[in-house]
């Protein structure tokens, strides 16, 4: 048997789907591509996925990732975005095929990018709001709220934020790294509430991973 790694990206409708029924998406495109996976052993058994870091909803992804086993060691892996693709919805796509570089629990942080508007534009300009991001990110504490196993707990978010850069142009654009994976998982949603908070308006963002990282700082392949 050989690992097989499959990059894809989700966005449109897609970035509303739960985690649970992508995956229900992706078995379904494997068994009508007829991939020649691993299938679990015992009474009912199935395709065997997995999912690297599971995407929050309501999140767009340009760096998505599921692993397999395939069962022939000589497959084609240059082949399976294409026959992937033509069983897929629109708003996911494959975009790469190859052997595990790293492993999951080598997961260290990810990258975002917000862009960030005002619900009602009456109450504040984008140029307000693009001042008061930078004024609200120099801060020495963004004190937050976050849910963990054991309920809820204050954070310091500021300390968490591994690196960020604003634009401005026709949007309001906040570049984000935060912590993520098995040990860490800080959600950028958290800090985009804490803003509205500060700002004393709604707010609407539209939020992409845009790609995940290693503790050695490498982009996880």
């Amino acid at each position: 048997m050989k690992n097989a790694r499959v990059f894809f990206t989700k966005d449109g409708a897609c970035k509303y789907i739960s985690h649970l029924d992508t995956n229900r998406v992706m078995l379904r495109a494997i068994g009508k591509s007829r991939l020649d996976i691993w299938h679990t052993e015992g009474f009912h058994q199935h395709a065997y996925i997995t999912f690297a870091l599971p995407l929050s909803l309501g999140f767009a992804s340009t760096c998505e990732s599921m692993d397999f086993r395939l069962l022939d060691d000589d497959a084609d892996m240059s082949a399976i975005p294409d026959r992937l693709n033509a069983c897929l919805p629109a708003g996911i796509r494959v975009i790469s095929c190859a052997e595990p570089k790293y492993k999951p629990a080598d997961i260290d942080s990810a990258s975002y990018e917000a862009v960030i508007e005002p619900m009602d534009n009456d109450r504040i300009s984008l140029k307000e709001l693009y001042n008061k991001l930078d004024q609200f990110l120099e801060q020495s504490e963004i004190i937050v709220e976050k849910k963990t196993k054991k309920g809820k707990k204050q954070i310091n978010l500021k300390e968490y934020i591994i690196d960020y850069s604003i634009d401005f142009s026709e949007t309001v654009r906040l570049i984000l790294r935060l912590p993520a994976g098995p040990t860490l998982n800080i959600n950028p949603s958290l800090l985009i509430g804490a803003f509205a908070d500060f700002c004393g308006v709604e707010l609407h963002a539209d939020m992409t991973r845009t790609a995940i990282y290693t503790k050695e700082g490498a982009q996880f392949e």
